[in-house]
């Protein structure tokens, strides 16, 4: 079968008898999708038969879109759209002016995007494909296209523009002319809203916040956010959350104003501790703010920093003062911390010292009577630190005498004639304390001779040196009572007779 003879058959079989004889009568919607639908007719001959006998309806955008659907093409739809439903509209066409319609109005768009404008173009209710437009005034956009936007309508009489908006946020009016310049009557102007892309940036002021306690008072943070252009998002939520929920800063969120910028309100005295404040917009942490308590101790670098380990006299007070100092974990030193003191085998001048303006406070310290190691405590908050001395022995002030690790002088001992016993003699400061003597061997060992002379119940057998003091041996050659006297100290010897 021909496509002629398919096109007739087709043509007898879908209308009437006398219209289809005729040839000349305007086609139905269901005419055009019977031919469309037909694979042995081209789209040239379908779209040839339109335009001699045009078509018996007013395309709605659905029948555009149906016809779409059955394989309508370019020429077919143009066909169509070039088609009047009467030689009278035929005739009558042509008087009526081009309107355009905006689908839709307004466009609101990013910075840095791509604007898409459509425009349907139409005479009366037919679509007119084919028409140059040009979207006047969009050569002034900064950033925006060197020249006016320009598109051509399709089969269905729609223009599509095009074009950059700029990296600034701003508001646009064009309107819509013809390719030759001539304005469409009754179209408003295209309103193209530009506004910030999304944020990229949230700059807060300050970066950090340093508390002491007790003080009063508010901190205003301000977080202003911008996009990557650098404009100031409005209406933007921005978040404010603390890293632990103890620090004492409540979690919120607020809008951005006008200019990008929102701020925050902290009560100093409303924080507990340090930490960090994260600034949060759609979800993702954009900065954040360090809380540093400045009035924190610091314990690496609290303690004594002059005069530890000293030495002195027992009852005399040290050359130099015991020098204590307060540092905050910022290195800075803590002004106005109270500091504790307390000794063993030590006097301080004062219980407890105010840190002055360098952190540091000053301590006078007295030894104590005891020979030996002296301790000085320092307590800040709950923080100690020890400071270790040594007490020296005063001047010697008299001798002792042992005999057996027991103390003999001034008071009465017994020995056995014949038997030799041995007495240990040492000096001693007014507190008691033994005082090496490195002359007492040698002083005692100068008296030997004469004592072996004048005594006649004891001889000293011996004096040997101990590490300052001295080790005396005697020997009772009789019976009786013998007082003994060395550098002052005099002990009774009873000598009994041996058995």
């Amino acid at each position: 079968m021909t496509r002629a003879v398919a096109l007739l058959a087709l043509l007898v079989s879908g209308v009437p008898g006398p219209v289809a004889t005729q040839g000349s009568q305007p086609l139905r919607k269901t005419d055009v999708i019977r031919l469309l639908s037909n694979p042995l007719i081209s789209r040239s001959e379908v779209a040839d038969l339109i335009r001699r006998n045009c078509v018996a309806f007013r395309p709605t955008p659905r029948d555009w879109a149906d016809l779409r659907d059955f394989g309508a093409d370019s020429e077919v739809l143009s066909s169509i759209g070039q088609c009047a439903t009467t030689p009278a509209a035929q005739r009558a066409a042509p008087t009526l002016p081009l309107t355009a319609v905006l689908l839709p109005t307004r466009l609101a768009v990013p910075v840095g995007s791509e604007a898409v404008a459509r425009v349907q173009v139409r005479r009366g209710e037919l679509p007119q494909p084919g028409a140059p437009l040009v979207l006047r005034g969009t050569s002034g956009i900064p950033g925006g296209p060197s020249q006016d936007a320009q598109a051509t309508t399709d089969a269905s009489g729609v223009a599509v523009f095009r074009f950059p908006v700029g990296r600034l946020p701003a508001t646009y009016q064009f309107e819509v002319f013809t390719g030759s310049g001539a304005s469409l009557p009754g179209t408003p102007p295209l309103e193209v809203v530009v506004g910030p892309a999304g944020p990229a940036v949230a700059a807060v002021q300050p970066g950090r916040v340093e508390l002491r306690a007790g003080e009063r008072g508010s901190i205003t943070l301000l977080v202003t956010v911008r996009d990557s252009m650098g404009n100031a998002v409005p209406g933007e939520a921005v978040a404010l959350q603390p890293d632990t929920p103890d620090m004492g800063v409540a979690a919120e969120a607020r809008p951005t104003d006008s200019l990008g910028r929102v701020a925050f309100v902290l009560e100093r005295a409303a924080v507990h501790h340090g930490g960090k404040l994260a600034i949060r917009v759609r979800g993702l942490q954009f900065g954040s703010v360090d809380v540093v308590r400045t009035d924190v101790m610091a314990p690496a670098t609290t303690g004594f920093v002059s005069g530890v380990g000293q030495r002195g006299i027992a009852r005399t007070r040290l050359n130099e003062p015991l020098v204590f100092q307060v540092r905050s974990s910022l290195g800075r030193p803590l002004v106005g911390k109270v500091v504790t003191f307390r000794a063993v085998n030590a006097d301080v001048a004062t219980d407890s010292v105010v840190t002055d303006s360098a952190g540091l406070v000053r301590v006078e310290v007295t030894l104590g009577k005891q020979a030996g190691p002296a301790l000085v405590t320092a307590t800040v908050d709950s923080l100690q630190r020890q400071a270790g001395l040594s007490v020296d022995p005063a001047a010697a002030a008299g001798v002792i005498i042992e005999r057996d690790g027991n103390r003999v002088d001034g008071g009465t001992m017994v020995v056995t004639a014949g038997a030799t016993f041995a007495l240990r003699v040492s000096a001693q400061d007014t507190y008691g304390n033994p005082v090496p003597t490195a002359d007492l061997a040698r002083m005692i060992q100068r008296m030997r001779n004469r004592f072996n002379l004048q005594s006649q119940l004891l001889k000293m057998i011996s004096v040997e040196s101990d590490g300052g003091s001295a080790t005396v041996t005697f020997k009772p050659v009789g019976a009786g009572q013998a007082d003994l006297s060395i550098a002052g100290a005099t002990v009774s010897v009873a000598i009994a007779q041996a058995r």
